[in-house]
């Protein structure tokens, strides 16, 4: 077995793991944001989980397989149809992915600087998002992009003759959506800190935002780390070590895993819509076990 056959493993192991945390978290969040319309928030993460569902697919079941088998699986060809229906498919979910950080960030500006939290209602959320798949997909269809298994990795077509504005377009995305959030974030951390000097009560009547802004912010880690290895790699690697490319589908499939992980282990809401007994039964009974701790320091207080 050669190393890139490992490579291929160690890419499909992870984007199937990726993908099974996906969809436990799936039914928690549509319930959250479509039955009990609980928070604008989980509208937001439902669409950035079908997003990270669709990359995953193709990662998985197409690039991952194909570097296993050496060869391009269920496609045949390097850039017949269905190899460039795969690359659209993954390329409008990572422009969805660039949009999405956007909107958190803007959401968490709206909520915490603003403090107007009647701006994105669930009527208001589904309107942006109709609009921003609109965008996304005018947009995947005017990007060249596949999935090639000889450099393990995603890359653009190019065309003799031609110059191709792909990689303009998604740097583009990419620096205007990193720059956006983090503008907003900033101002979201300073509003904090200067509410930080009020009282006790109004500091616990936005502990609840603030959970929700750093679920937010990790996330927005994630996706900052893949696309910026994604234009750099280029640059630094060898061209006779094409072995080093196949980091960025793990770093794909990391940026794919943070929604579901961030949700499993710090998101109360989601931990508590599980329908998986056993789980939720451990999730429910360490959270028990952590208020019960958090009471007794409180009564030792007082006394």
């Amino acid at each position: 077995m050669t190393l890139k056959w490992y490579l291929g493993m160690t890419s499909f192991s992870l984007s199937l793991f990726a993908i099974f945390l996906n969809l436990l978290i799936f039914l928690p969040v549509f319930q959250l944001a479509f039955i009990s319309k609980k928070s604008s928030i989980y509208v937001i993460a439902f669409f950035n989980i079908i997003s990270d569902l669709m990359q995953l697919s193709i990662t998985c079941f197409y690039l991952a397989a194909s570097i296993l088998a050496d060869r391009y699986v269920i496609t045949g060809h390097r850039t017949n149809a269905l190899a460039i229906v795969f690359g659209w498919i993954f390329i409008n979910a990572w422009y969805m992915e660039c949009l999405v950080q956007i909107v958190m960030a803007v959401n968490r500006f709206t909520v915490i600087t603003l403090k107007q939290k009647n701006v994105f209602t669930f009527k208001t959320t589904m309107i942006i998002f109709a609009f921003l798949i609109s965008f996304t997909v005018g947009s995947a269809i005017c990007t060249q992009f596949i999935a090639d298994h000889n450099v393990m990795s995603f890359m653009f077509i190019d065309i003799d003759g031609l110059y191709s504005y792909s990689n303009f377009m998604l740097v583009s995305y990419d620096i205007v959506c990193t720059s956006t959030s983090t503008l907003c974030y900033i101002s979201v951390f300073r509003s904090i800190r200067n509410h930080n000097k009020a009282s006790n009560v109004q500091r616990n009547k936005s502990n609840q935002d603030v959970k929700y802004l750093f679920q937010f912010v990790f996330i927005s880690i994630f996706y900052i780390f893949t696309w910026v290895l994604f234009e750099l790699l280029p640059h630094i690697v060898p061209t006779n070590q094409p072995e080093w490319y196949s980091v960025v589908p793990v770093l794909v499939t990391l940026n794919c895993s943070s929604n579901s992980i961030i949700y499993l282990s710090i998101n109360l809401e989601v931990q508590k819509s599980l329908q998986i007994p056993w789980l939720r039964k451990k999730l429910v009974g360490a959270n028990a076990s952590s208020t019960v701790q958090v009471l007794q320091v409180r009564a030792a207080k007082v006394v």
